[in-house]
């Protein structure tokens, strides 16, 4: 199984917990959606740590156990499901360029992964493997413009 590499989520949680510094009062209108980001980010986040097992770093490859693959896959479920509910308007909001680094890296390559570990699972190999190499580098465009513009979206998203 391929693991699940998002330290964007790691990032978002430790901005939250260390960089609030500013004040900042998000607009009533925006709750829904700011409520569905935080717990997305932090369902892919769960999936990651459920995906890379403390010592699974030092094996070339492992096996999951079942129960704990299908809580990633329902965690990534619900973390898709709720992507498709966040407002455009939101994402503009919190920057000019987070509709399109979300949409289309984060959650266009978590799809992508996902689609590759269910390939793969079901015996489709070689296809799944390009999937999620695919996935991947989408994710990590996400995470390289995160670690640039990141902090002030997340002294919005973490507002309280």
């Amino acid at each position: 199984m391929k693991r699940f590499v998002s330290p964007l989520v790691s990032l978002i949680m430790l901005t939250a917990l260390f960089g609030c510094a500013v004040k900042f009062t998000l607009p009533v209108q925006y709750t829904n959606d700011n409520q569905c980001f935080k717990q997305a980010i932090t369902l892919l986040n769960e999936a990651r740590d459920l995906s890379n097992p403390p010592g699974s770093e030092q094996q070339s490859s492992f096996k999951l156990p079942q129960e704990t693959e299908d809580k990633m896959f329902a965690n990534i479920d619900e973390a898709l499901r709720l992507s498709d509910r966040i407002s455009d308007k939101y994402l503009d909001y919190l920057h000019p360029q987070l509709r399109d680094m979300f949409r289309n890296k984060l959650i266009k390559g978590t799809e992508i992964w996902y689609e590759g570990i269910k390939d793969n699972n079901s015996g489709k190999v070689a296809e799944g493997f390009q999937k999620q190499i695919e996935g991947d580098k989408l994710v990590t465009e996400w995470l390289e413009w995160w670690n640039r513009n990141g902090q002030g979206i997340a002294d919005k998203v973490f507002a309280e």
